[in-house]
C-alpha cells in the first residue's frame, strides 16, 4: 500500500513530505491498516498528514510519465484526504 506523508502550514499550503510504502514483509498487512495506526499513534497529527493511494490512482500513477500528470494526480488524492478528514472532525 503507498501512502502519501504531507503537512499544512499555517497559510494552508500543503508540502509532500513523502511516499512511503507501507508493504508487510509477510504480506499480513496489505491494506496499510496496521502501518496507520502506528503511524496515527506516533505523529502528533493523528494520521491528518498521511492519504492512503487508492489501487486505481496507484495504476495511474504507475502507467505515466508525463510529471504535470503526475503532480495532478497526488494533488488530487491529498486534497480528496484532507478534505474528507476535515469533515470529519469534531
Amino acid at each position: 500500500m503507498l501512502f502519501i506523508e504531507y503537512d499544512v502550514t499555517r497559510e494552508g499550503e500543503i508540502e509532500l513530505v513523502a511516499l512511503v510504502n507501507a508493504v508487510e514483509a509477510e504480506g499480513s498487512d496489505p491494506d496499510g491498516e496496521d502501518w496507520m495506526a502506528w503511524r496515527r499513534s506516533t505523529f502528533d497529527d493523528r494520521g491528518m498528514g498521511c492519504a492512503a493511494v487508492p489501487a486505481d490512482d496507484l495504476t495511474l500513477l504507475e502507467s505515466t510519465r508525463d510529471a504535470e500528470q503526475v503532480r495532478a494526480i497526488v494533488e488530487r488524492i491529498v486534497l480528496a484526504d484532507r478534505r474528507a478528514k476535515e469533515q470529519a472532525a469534531p
